[in-house]
């Protein structure tokens, strides 16, 4: 369904019912260790799905180096 879960990441398993789950609550707290494609394979889903066309996503990263390292890659993933 999402073009990201090609390459496997812990997220995809629970990720049709985290978008929904985002879709129906106000607030959503997603937690995962590191390399669970929180960064990188939820803010895709999100642009590809259409409940959320008219929306912002904000991504927020602790760390400038992370920041930039996740919109690098954000960005290679939609070319």
């Amino acid at each position: 369904f999402y073009y990201m879960t090609k390459f496997g990441y812990p997220i995809d398993d629970v990720l049709d019912e985290l978008l929904n789950c985002i879709q129906h609550h106000a607030i959503t707290l997603l937690e995962a260790p590191p390399g669970a494609g929180k960064s990188t394979v939820v803010p895709l889903a999100l642009l590809q799905d259409s409940s959320f066309s008219q929306k912002k996503i904000l991504l927020l990263e602790p760390r400038r180096v992370a920041a930039k390292s996740v919109a690098a890659r954000l960005a290679e993933n939609l070319k």
